[in-house]
C-alpha cells in the first residue's frame, strides 16, 4: 500500500517537469516561429501557420507523452504569437500601436483568421505530445 502513494507523489512531480519541459518547449516554437514568419515575409510567403504549427511541433517534441493540457496551452499560445506576429509585421496604417490593433481585430482579412484557426489547430494537434516511451533496457 505504502508504494502505491509513493508512486502517487512521483507521478505528480513528473507531471509538473513534464508541463515546464513542454511550455519550455513551446516558448522556444513561439520565438522561432516569430522569426520564421517574418523572414519568409521578405520573400513574399504569407505562412501565418507557422509559428502555431512550430509551437505545437517544438513542444510536443519536448514531451514524452500525452498531455491534452499542454495541447491547449500551445494553442492558447498559437493564438496570441500569431496575432502579435500580424501586428509586428502588418501594423494599422492610422495607429500603429498594438491596443489599436486589437481593438480592431475584426477588421483583418479572411486569410488571416483561417491561418489563425490552421495554426491554432495545429499547435494543440502537435502540442499534445505522443504516447511514445523511452526504451528501457535490462530487468
Amino acid at each position: 500500500m505504502s508504494d502505491f502513494s509513493s508512486s502517487g507523489q512521483k507521478s505528480a512531480g513528473f507531471d509538473l517537469i513534464t508541463i515546464l519541459r513542454g511550455l519550455g518547449g513551446a516558448l522556444v516554437g513561439a520565438a522561432v516561429g516569430f522569426a520564421v514568419f517574418t523572414f519568409l515575409l521578405r520573400y513574399g510567403v504569407y505562412a501565418m501557420a507557422v509559428p502555431g504549427a512550430l509551437i505545437g511541433v517544438i513542444c510536443g517534441w519536448c514531451l514524452n507523452r500525452r498531455s491534452l493540457v499542454l495541447g491547449v496551452l500551445c494553442g492558447l499560445m498559437a493564438a496570441t504569437n500569431m496575432i502579435l506576429a500580424e501586428w509586428w509585421n502588418f501594423p494599422f496604417k492610422n495607429d500603429e500601436s498594438l491596443t489599436f490593433f486589437l481593438q480592431n481585430l475584426a477588421q483583418l482579412s479572411l486569410l488571416f483568421w483561417l491561418s489563425l484557426l490552421l495554426g491554432c489547430g495545429l499547435a494543440f494537434a502537435f502540442g499534445q505530445g505522443s504516447d511514445r516511451t523511452p526504451a528501457r533496457t535490462g530487468s
